[in-house]
């Protein structure tokens, strides 16, 4: 009895939530077969990418890419399940005729591919909302497995996404919904006017992977670690680079990622003169990126609400510092609040407030006191709250009942009902 996890891209720099979530649930023993729509694309990958023991299939493409395949799995659904397979090419056929959009019938052919080699999959748990969540549905109402999402950010924050139908659809149809905040889960409960099974569960960390330092760095080193994308607030924390120089603050500061803003925010850099305080490190294997945490004496991530609405959430680099002992600098954001608790087990400024952040920030590397006792503070919220372990443990709970019998036969009945509409 296998589970499908449906993702955009494995793996993924980026994404090490999704990455220690597949580590924790083989190493409790659930059966995996992972169904990636893309191949890797990052130049670097994380060394624990190659613990993974699931099987991996990559979804092609782009139906020229290969056709035989597409055939083969098209002929394998149209056999299999001749009624609802029938029902979907119609209602594509028509949508083609109205919208002269053909990409809908490429997800449709990834679909096929998917269901002819699920190899006993029983249940499909999809992350993000979006595609992957999207190519999860067309499997059920082809197939009648059920399937079930986690949610992120982006696909329920950016651009008022709860305004589209589709969405509604996605959600509600799913077994449950993972949401990875409570501040998350209130806003896709309200999005969907209280419908859909929605589970809070957070993003852990494999707490042996990030052991508590037992030295304070001797140099005033600043980390900042994420995509350069809007929502990271960098061009603030470039600001906050610019106070502190002018207060004549000790400090360098460390930016690593990649990302669309990196010519903006070297461009800042330069005209700001900053060239000797602010080092943009490009991107880095997270093996590497825990040198750079063991020698930081404080950890900033100043994040935003970008304008079209997407945000983050909890940022899994902020729970790595927490656990390394890094005491950390971030933004009053809801979600972001329910990991720091300002003054407690780290300081909160105001987003988009370089002042404030540059306070912040002067006030942790002149009091190694404070550093000490918010660090010591972090590191006890990631062990209570944030450890892999329990956390996924409810999530492989909420899979297997998935795979149950009753469960299978309920999500056959709604997709026979479906058709028939």
């Amino acid at each position: 009895m296998r589970i499908g996890y449906v993702l955009k891209m494995f793996p993924r720099l980026s994404e090490t939530f999704i990455l220690n979530e597949v580590l924790e649930l083989e190493k409790q023993g659930v059966r995996l077969q992972i169904f990636s729509m893309k191949r890797p694309a990052d130049s670097v990958t994380h060394a624990q990418a190659g613990l993974v023991r699931s099987p991996i299939i990559y979804l092609p493409e782009r139906i020229q890419l290969a056709p035989w395949r597409v055939l083969r799995s098209l002929t394998h659904v149209l056999f299999k399940h001749r009624r609802s397979c029938w029902h979907a090419l119609r209602n594509l056929a028509r949508r083609a005729r109205l919208d002269r959009d053909l990409s809908s019938f490429q997800s449709f052919c990834q679909a096929c591919c998917l269901i002819r080699e699920m190899r006993g999959v029983r249940h499909l748990h999809a992350h993000y909302a979006s595609v992957p969540a999207k190519l999860a549905l067309t499997v059920q109402r082809l197939t009648g497995i059920s399937y079930s999402i986690t949610t992120h950010a982006k696909d329920i924050f950016q651009d008022n996404p709860f305004g589209s139908a589709k969405l509604h659809d996605r959600l509600c149809r799913a077994r449950f919904v993972v949401a990875n905040s409570r501040f998350s889960a209130d806003h896709i409960s309200a999005g969907l006017s209280g419908r859909g099974n929605i589970q809070t569960i957070y993003n852990g960390l494999n707490l042996e992977d990030f052991p508590f330092r037992k030295t304070r760095p001797s140099e005033p080193v600043i980390l900042s670690v994420g995509r350069l994308v809007e929502k990271k607030g960098f061009n603030v924390l470039i600001r906050a680079c610019q106070i502190l120089k002018e207060r004549r603050v000790k400090f360098t500061c460390e930016l690593v990622g990649t990302g669309r803003l990196s010519d903006a925010i070297k461009s800042q850099i330069r005209q700001g003169g900053l060239g000797e305080w602010v080092k943009m490190i490009g991107p880095l294997p997270q093996e590497v990126l825990r040198t750079h945490y063991d020698r930081a004496s404080v950890f900033t991530l100043p994040c935003i609400t970008a304008a079209d609405g997407d945000r983050d959430i909890l940022p899994n680099v902020i729970k790595e510092a927490m656990a390394i002992g890094v005491p950390v600098v971030t933004t009053r954001l809801d979600g972001i609040e329910e990991l720091v608790e300002d003054g407690v087990c780290g300081l909160l400024a105001p987003p988009g407030d370089a002042v404030a952040l540059a306070d912040a920030l002067e006030r942790l590397l002149a009091d190694p006191a404070l550093a000490r006792n918010l660090a010591a503070a972090g590191r006890a919220v990631i062990e209570q709250r944030f450890d892999r372990r329990g956390n996924f443990a409810q999530l492989k709970t909420l899979l297997l009942d998935a795979c149950q019998p009753a469960a299978v036969e309920l999500a056959e009945a709604a997709r026979t009902e479906m058709i028939c509409l």
